[in-house]
């Protein structure tokens, strides 16, 4: 018993590869970008736990007086935070952009050139099967042609025959002199 791979052209088996190496390619990029994502929330997360957690000390033992001066610094802490952030999402995206473009330059050509490599033999093999069956059907229309005229041919020769003449009609006829 054959495997599916044994049973694949060697084009189509081609193009399959250069398919599955772009794919796995473009998954690699977009786990990579994840990761990086992740670890940006994750810093993100810790940084936003520590400066609220320290503006909340601040503000239990600040004085009531004081918590204005405190609170200055604290908020452009905060916005310092979410702007580096906001960088490092940036900086993710646009190195995942990079990827991508950095893949498709690598398996684009070579994936484009198995593909049309692949559907110039399944188009001249359509086409050679189009004209194998055109000629088949010629032939059985032929065949049918020849059959309907053999049999007209017969069925006019039948027709041609003159029917001989019955005994009894021979003998009416003699009879009646």
């Amino acid at each position: 018993m054959n495997s599916f791979v044994d049973t694949v052209s060697p084009l189509a088996k081609e193009h399959m590869e250069a398919r599955i190496a772009y794919f796995n390619d473009v998954a690699l990029a977009v786990v990579n970008s994840t990761r990086q994502l992740a670890e940006a929330n994750l810093q993100f997360g810790r940084d936003w736990l520590q400066q609220s957690a320290n503006a909340w000390q601040q503000a239990v033992l600040t004085p009531a007086a004081e918590r204005s001066e405190v609170a200055g610094p604290t908020a452009e802490a905060v916005v310092q935070a979410l702007q580096s952030y906001q960088k490092q999402v940036a900086q993710v995206a646009s190195d995942f952009q990079t990827s991508i473009t950095d893949v498709m330059r690598q398996h684009v050509p070579q994936t484009t050139r198995t593909a049309t490599a692949l559907a110039e033999v399944v188009s001249h093999k359509a086409a050679t099967e189009t004209d194998q069956q055109w000629r088949i059907n010629q032939t059985a229309s032929r065949d049918l042609i020849d059959q309907a005229s053999r049999f007209a041919q017969a069925a006019t020769q039948n027709r041609a025959m003159q029917e001989p003449a019955s005994m009894q009609s021979a003998e009416d006829s003699g009879n009646k002199n």
